[in-house]
């Protein structure tokens, strides 16, 4: 009889169980068919989607400048392209555009003769001078907005 009482102890149990369960696998399958039609979606669904904005390549003559470094003496010879949304330098306008272009220069001269060698020897000190530079012209510039910047050339001594 002992056992029988088992039994029925637990058979009362198992309905709970297996609704639990068959819970679970719904919820699991309407989230899967959920996340593969978000996959699917159409680009051009939404309203809200960025429009690609065209970038434009400004290459730059190459910069040869002291760095911040007092006990030894070194340099760095380095040739930017800034890849930016707006007016680029060498086009029609003339005067506006050599003005930008003066002002890139100088803002890049500037953060350059900031650094030191040991600073800008490893890779972190690359891209942390690419994120300050292209901050400091955005914060500069009037008509471009720099979207990213490129060492076509890096050399220091």
């Amino acid at each position: 009889m002992r056992r029988m009482r088992f039994i029925t102890r637990s058979s009362g149990k198992l309905p709970v169980v297996i609704i639990i369960v068959a819970m679970l696998v719904v919820c699991l399958g309407v989230g899967a068919l959920t996340f593969t039609k978000m996959g699917k979606r159409p680009k051009g669904g939404h309203a809200k989607e960025k429009q690609k904005v065209e970038l434009t390549a400004w290459k730059l003559d190459e910069f040869v400048v002291n760095l911040a470094d007092r006990a030894e003496v070194h340099y760095l010879k380095v040739t930017i392209v800034l890849e930016i949304q707006g007016k680029s330098s060498g086009g029609e306008e003339g005067e506006s555009e050599n003005k930008e272009e003066a002002k890139a220069r100088d803002t890049i001269i500037s953060v350059l003769t900031r650094r030191r060698y040991a600073d800008l020897l490893p890779e972190e000190g690359k891209i942390e001078l690419k994120s300050e530079l292209k901050a400091e012209l955005n914060s500069t510039l009037e008509d471009t907005k720099v979207e990213n910047i490129y060492f076509a050339s890096f050399a220091m001594q």
